[in-house]
């Protein structure tokens, strides 16, 4: 049996907001599973072979342009691996470079995306949201919600036919004018969450780990510890007095 093989693009940009401890937590979860991590000088893995996950993390906008040239040439590859279900994880930002464009019409910023999907993102340098989002995901359960956090100059914008990752219970989803938060579409799921959105959801993680090998049982590293943290996290975000007036949807 061939080990389970974890790809993550482009780490030595695709790091902020310490999103790689999402990667980190799987290793140690999956002990036995290779990590290949792929330079912005290499051609992806999933272009030759199976990949049971490929990531994408978050990108300053100059990492997004990079990103973007180095996956152009391997579009069709992507495009083919999410619409035959391969589980693919792109989070914060990195969502963006699958869509259209990334546009900032102040500035006279425009940056074509890989066309993927049919969403845009514009960015607001004066404009940065901040705050929590909590929702269900479905084969995770409502009894255990999805707890992230955004922290952004951007806003995605698509048609509302194109699925979410989830539709927030508190907070904002792709822009304050929706609770519907990032993309899922054949087995990309795609969120503007930080968390690290693993680590900070052991639940979310136990099923991905189960979606990865259906024939292991799913080991969640320091499991008591993980899941006290998540419990008391949830106190805190069930809690109304923690919500700032802004953090909601405005219609």
């Amino acid at each position: 049996m061939s080990a389970l093989t974890i790809e993550v693009l482009y780490p030595e940009i695709a790091n902020l907001h310490g999103d790689l401890a999402n990667i980190g937590y799987l290793a140690q979860c999956r002990p036995d599973a290779r990590i290949v991590r792929t330079a912005l000088t290499a051609t992806p893995a999933f272009v030759a072979g199976p990949v049971d996950l490929l990531y994408l993390g978050p990108l300053t906008e100059d990492g997004q342009r990079l990103a973007i040239e180095r996956l152009r040439p391997h579009r069709e590859a992507l495009q083919a691996r999410v619409e035959a279900g391969g589980l693919t994880l792109f989070t914060h930002n990195a969502l963006e470079v699958l869509g259209a464009r990334v546009r900032n019409p102040e500035m006279g910023y425009e940056l074509r995306g890989l066309e993927l999907l049919p969403l845009e993102a514009d960015l607001r340098m004066f404009g940065r949201y901040n705050g929590k989002v909590m929702g269900v995901l479905p084969e995770v359960g409502p009894e255990h919600p999805v707890l992230g956090w955004k922290s952004q100059f951007s806003r995605v914008t698509t048609t509302a036919e194109l699925p979410g990752f989830l539709t927030a219970d508190r907070g904002v989803g792709r822009d304050e004018s929706t609770p519907v938060e990032g993309v899922r579409v054949g087995g990309l799921l795609g969120t503007s969450l930080l968390g690290p959105l693993l680590v900070a959801n052991p639940h979310l993680t136990r099923w991905l780990l189960r979606e990865l090998d259906p024939d292991a049982e799913p080991v969640l590293a320091h499991e008591e510890l993980a899941l006290a943290a998540y419990d008391a996290r949830l106190r805190d975000f069930r809690d109304p007095r923690r919500w700032h007036r802004f953090e909601k949807v405005r219609r």
